[in-house]
């Protein structure tokens, strides 16, 4: 199956020679994508435990407005050095919403995370967005746990704890 990337738009020179020290230092903070799809975060991923699988709603429109004819999308995992994907669920396109699926894993190994345009009468679109690649384990190591955070803290954690420009970043982020 032939898979093509969602084209990111590109930025001028001068806008991105601002914004490479502050990306930088913001980077260490993303969760476990940084744009795409993203996967609740967790010290350990484990099979039988639940995460979340969120593709941004500005990628999905960008995704979506080249198959207009999709009305939804399959969110799928592939295990390293497998060629199929499996798709772990599906979620409809809502205009300006996130599309939020979860998926439970069933096995341990490697796995690459995706969500692909889809519709039940056409299926699969031959293009999507990958996500990042999960090490999913039978049972937690010592020191991790499987539970993805509780709900409210997203598992992003907090600008206040990035040293030097922690306080900044949290000033900027409370004046939304």
């Amino acid at each position: 199956m032939n898979m093509a990337m969602l084209a990111r738009p590109r930025i001028g020179f001068a806008a991105a020679a601002g914004a490479v020290a502050v990306a930088t230092i913001v980077a260490t903070a993303a969760p476990a994508a940084a744009e795409g799809v993203t996967i609740s975060a967790s010290t350990a991923y484990c099979v039988g435990s639940t995460y979340t699988l969120t593709l941004p709603a500005a990628d999905a429109t960008i995704l979506i407005g080249n198959v207009p004819w999709q009305n939804a999308f399959a969110f799928q995992t592939r295990a390293t050095g497998d060629s199929a994907f499996t798709i772990v669920a599906t979620a409809p396109y809502v205009a300006g919403k996130d599309v939020v699926a979860t998926w439970t894993p069933t096995a341990p190994g490697e796995f690459m995370t995706s969500a692909w345009p889809y519709s039940t009468d056409r299926g699969l679109s031959n293009f999507g967005e990958n996500g990042p690649t999960v090490t999913v384990v039978q049972t937690a190591p010592a020191g991790t746990t499987c539970a993805p955070p509780t709900a409210g803290n997203g598992g992003t954690g907090s600008a206040s704890s990035i040293p030097v420009i922690g306080g900044l970043l949290s000033s900027l982020s409370a004046q939304k």
